[in-house]
């Protein structure tokens, strides 16, 4: 057998004899972040066992959230991979306490098993001491701490009671409040109640053929939503004064202008010069005044 080929062969036996031999037990350390600290404050503590494949860990289960006298505030656990198939297995805990003194993180064990084999076994896991100290200087006099009170006088029952009743009738007004806004109809823009209007005319018209209040209801609905959009009082003028006063809005266009002055005259041969209209002129009329209507909502003097 050449030397090289017996070097290796030598180097693989020593080397699966060390894996079975570190097989036989995990490798185990517990660890504390601090051994000094102020009450109160958290430590982290780490329990690590280095295994191999073929070895199954049990870690200790800590009951009710404690080790010992410290209190578990958070807990998990890392599993990493190492040389030769191993596997490094840590749970780590952060504890507090809220007592001054010396105390021991308790020793404890972690078990194992072989596959293939029944027998549990265990590990030790060494106890670890820290010391705790008060946040107050060494020395320091505490001077702020109050004796118990006494029963509660009448007087401080008056008053919680006043209070409470405040609070009440507070609460009762505002649910009051929410309930009137609740109730309260929104808003009705100008063009929508024009438009609702001229709707309504249109329906009674069909129904009954009376073309005179007809057009004088159109005529009225128009100039009510002009008092409302632009805060002209457009019923209480004559047709010439309500289109002489839109002569000189630079809001409504030109087009605009002369689409309201061709309705207003139409309407005023019906009222004034008993002009019977067509049919066509009296859907024209509705049309005319929608149209008005639609082009202008937007429009502000």
């Amino acid at each position: 057998m050449k030397l090289g080929t017996l070097v290796f062969v030598l180097i693989i036996t020593i080397v699966m004899s060390c894996a079975a031999f570190a097989a036989s037990a995990p490798d185990v350390s517990a660890t504390v972040s601090k051994r000094t600290i102020n009450i109160g404050d958290r430590i982290l503590y780490t329990i690590s066992a280095k295994y191999d494949n073929n070895i199954s860990v049990i870690f200790p289960v800590f009951a009710d959230k404690r080790i010992g006298d410290f209190e578990i505030k958070d807990s998990g656990k890392t599993v990493k991979k190492g040389w030769f198939g191993k596997k490094v297995e840590t749970r780590w805990y952060y504890i507090t306490i809220y007592s001054v003194g010396k105390f021991s993180v308790p020793a404890t064990q972690v078990l194992y098993t072989l596959k293939g084999t029944s027998a549990t076994k265990s590990v030790p896991v060494k106890a670890l001491e820290v010391s705790v100290e008060s946040v107050l200087p060494k020395g320091a006099v505490i001077t702020d701490i109050k004796d118990i009170k006494g029963p509660i006088r009448v007087r401080e029952i008056k008053k919680f009671l006043a209070m409470l009743a405040l609070i009440i009738t507070f609460i009762a007004l505002t649910i009051l409040a929410y309930r009137k806004i609740r109730q309260r109809k929104p808003v009705r823009l100008p063009h929508e109640t024009a438009l609702e209007e001229l709707q309504s005319l249109k329906g009674v018209f069909l129904q009954s053929g009376d073309v005179k209040s007809y057009y004088v209801g159109i005529s009225d609905s128009v100039r009510r939503y002009i008092e409302r959009a632009f805060n002209l009082r457009a019923p209480e003028m004559t047709t010439e004064e309500f289109l002489e006063s839109l002569n000189n809005s630079s809001s409504l266009s030109l087009g605009q202008k002369s689409l309201l002055r061709d309705f207003m005259g139409s309407c005023d041969l019906v009222k004034f010069a008993k002009y019977a209209p067509s049919r066509d002129e009296a859907d024209l009329v509705f049309t005319t005044a929608a149209k008005f209507i639609e082009e202008t909502k937007d429009v502000h003097i």
